[in-house]
Order: structure tokens, then C-alpha cells, then sequence
């Protein structure tokens, strides 16, 4: 891998990630990805802990299988890179023990990302997840409108905030929620009661609201039935504007105080 032209001043971590299931962790991890590091020139990796699935890993070699069966994507991605001169943004996938070691592999490379992102399994009981939590900057903890979900959701953020942030001997600068899902016919006093609980936690809660689109979970297929999600491709700019990944990314960007 070669080296970015632009030196990075410094290289953050982050993690999108929630213990409760179904929130979108690795999906909004991979479609920030490709909109951070193709539409807006930020070098990105991934390190893929969420094992036994590592869907992310997994994504990627279904679309490198997919684009050798269709002449379309190979042609998306040649006028991707002719505009954009961005190579694919690396993924590494191991063990959350192996991510320290790995990732030293990549940076000993030449590659030099901007923002890491860390797909974490589903729970901090897993043998290494801690270590990886004190390690980064941000987190950022998807949360829909279900009483399940924000109930646990709540008790992990609030347990990251209270034990890791702003404590001198981890790196932990902030716990971060954002909205996602939300359906248009809810009634906006529900979300108006569940963020008012936020505050009085003394949690954090992003501005950037993430409403329902089923094209969050389509993948690139060999099919060619349309692309959502990518670790290939940029976000479609309509897609990513009315889904809010771009404000999402941007809110990111602004929060970590990067131009």
C-alpha cells in the first residue's frame, strides 16, 4: 500500500458500536468508511474484530467476487478512481487481541490513515474489546426508539462514559449517540421523552438524525440490482444525502476537528 500524499497530522480511533444487535454498527461503519475516504479524501482503514461473522471482511470479498462477473461495477470503480485517485480503503480482519499488532502492520506499510474505525463484537466481555475501548478517541452508539434497544443502549453508553472517558490513564474523549431508524410516522414526543432521559443521564447526543431507507441493507451484488452499502463505491450522493450519511460523516469530521 502506498502512502497518502497528504501527511495526517494525527490518526484517530473510532468505533461505531452498540452490545444490543440489529442497529446498524457495521453497516454505518462501512458506509462512513466509503463516504469519509472516496467523497471526501480522508484515508480510512477498517479493522474488523466482530468475529465469528466479520461481516465487513466478508462484504468485501463478495463485492471483489461480484465486480469480476459485472462489466458495470468494473466500470464504476475505474470512474471512481479516475475522479477521485482513491485507492480501496484497507480492512484487516482479526481477533479484537490481534487489532494492536495488526494495525502496526498496516501503519509499518506506509499506509497512514486519518480515522481507524474498529467493528467490535457485541460484547465488551469479549477478550480484548476493553483494551480496544480505552484505546480509542470516539465512540459513537447507534440508538433506535424501542424500549429493548434504549434500555441497553443507555446502560453501555452511560458505562463507557462513567469508566473510560476523560481519565488519565485512557484515551476515551467522548461517548456519542445518534438516532437511527427513525420512521417518519412516529410521534415526535416519544423521541422528545427518550432524550430527555439522555440528558439527565449526562450523556451526549448527536444532531444528525438517521431516518429508515431499505437501501441501507443492499449490498453490491453481482446481480446488479443496485447499491446501498459499499466497501467499493462512495455512498450515491442522493442516497447519501437523504439517508444523512454525509451529515453523519460531517458531524463526525467536526467533532474530531477535522477540516
Amino acid at each position: 500500500m502506498e502512502p497518502s500524499n497528504q501527511e495526517p497530522e494525527r490518526c484517530f480511533n473510532l468505533s461505531i458500536c452498540n452490545q444490543k444487535g440489529g442497529v446498524g454498527k457495521s453497516t454505518f461503519t462501512m458506509l462512513l468508511a466509503s463516504c469519509l475516504h472516496y467523497s471526501m479524501g480522508h484515508d480510512v482503514l477498517v479493522v474488523d474484530c466482530d468475529y465469528p461473522q466479520w461481516s465487513i471482511h466478508a462484504q468485501r470479498e463478495r463485492e471483489l467476487e461480484a465486480v469480476t462477473h459485472n462489466d458495470n461495477y468494473k466500470l464504476m470503480m475505474v470512474r471512481q478512481f479516475k475522479a477521485t485517485e482513491r485507492k480501496l480503503w484497507p480492512v484487516i480482519r482479526c481477533m479484537p487481541t490481534e487489532a494492536t499488532a495488526e494495525v502496526a502492520r498496516i501503519l509499518q506499510s506506509g499506509y497512514r490513515p486519518q480515522i481507524i474505525f474498529y467493528d467490535l463484537p457485541g460484547t465488551v466481555n469479549a477478550e480484548g474489546v476493553l483494551h480496544i475501548l480505552a484505546s480509542l478517541d470516539e465512540v459513537f452508539v447507534p440508538i433506535k426508539a424501542d424500549k429493548v434497544v434504549m434500555e441497553s443502549s443507555l446502560s453501555f453508553a452511560r458505562s463507557l462514559n462513567n469508566g473510560f472517558v476523560r481519565r488519565d490513564s485512557f484515551r476515551l474523549q467522548g461517548v456519542r449517540l445518534f438516532w437511527t431508524m427513525i420512521d417518519r410516522r412516529e410521534r415526535t414526543p416519544l423521541y422528545d421523552r427518550y432524550e430527555e432521559v439522555i440528558r439527565k443521564l449526562g450523556l451526549t447526543l448527536m444532531a444528525t438524525h438517521i431516518p429508515y431507507r431499505s437501501k441501507f441493507n443492499k449490498e453490491l451484488l453481482a446481480d446488479g440490482a443496485g447499491i446501498g452499502r459499499s466497501t467499493l463505491l462512495a455512498p450515491e450522493r442522493t442516497f447519501a444525502r437523504d439517508g444523512q450519511v454525509e451529515a453523519l460523516a460531517m458531524e463526525i469530521l467536526s467533532v474530531l476537528k477535522i477540516r
